[in-house]
């Protein structure tokens, strides 16, 4: 299963995951950029729990996890109660003023299943967010290293 990985490194604050996810879906994204410390800006979204508590304390089963292991809300199901909104830690869950329904990240499931990246990756103009494996997130950040290893080593074995 495929996740959105935040390299820390990367991030200069911009929101640009904020606006591409808020035009993609037509919805004010409660994804925001926290910044720790004064300095270190960190992305905050859905991150799709694996114990995630906004389907554990739904009451009717509204929000599941679909196949591609997103945790979305079937609007049909959702009773607008807001429990979801109370229990998730990052904020994400909100009821639309439109629909009086959750709505919250999908992990922008339409594109993926057709095989593009989520418009917050996408739009990141540092590629501080990567959409990778749950499985290793950090197996992109040691092929990085182990390339910029390669060439340096070859740089300094290199007659001059």
């Amino acid at each position: 299963m495929k996740r959105v990985h935040f390299v820390p490194n990367r991030c200069i604050g911009c929101e640009e995951c904020v606006v591409a996810c808020e035009k993609a879906h037509d919805w004010q994204s409660r994804a925001y950029v926290e910044i720790v410390d004064g300095y270190f800006p960190i992305p905050m979204r859905c991150f799709h729990c694996e114990d995630a508590p906004c389907k554990a304390a739904c009451p009717t089963g509204a929000i599941h996890r679909n196949e591609l292991g997103a945790v979305v809300v079937d609007e049909e199901m959702c009773i607008g109660c807001g429990t979801c909104a109370e229990v998730c830690p990052f904020g994400v869950p909100h009821l639309s003023p439109s629909t009086g329904k959750i709505i919250k990240c999908d992990l922008c499931s339409k594109r993926v299943a057709e095989g593009e990246d989520p418009v917050c990756v996408v739009a990141c103009p540092k590629m501080a967010l990567e959409f990778v494996e749950v499985d290793d997130p950090l197996a992109s950040k040691r092929q990085r290293m182990a390339r910029h290893l390669k060439e340096a080593v070859s740089q300094e074995s290199s007659p001059r």
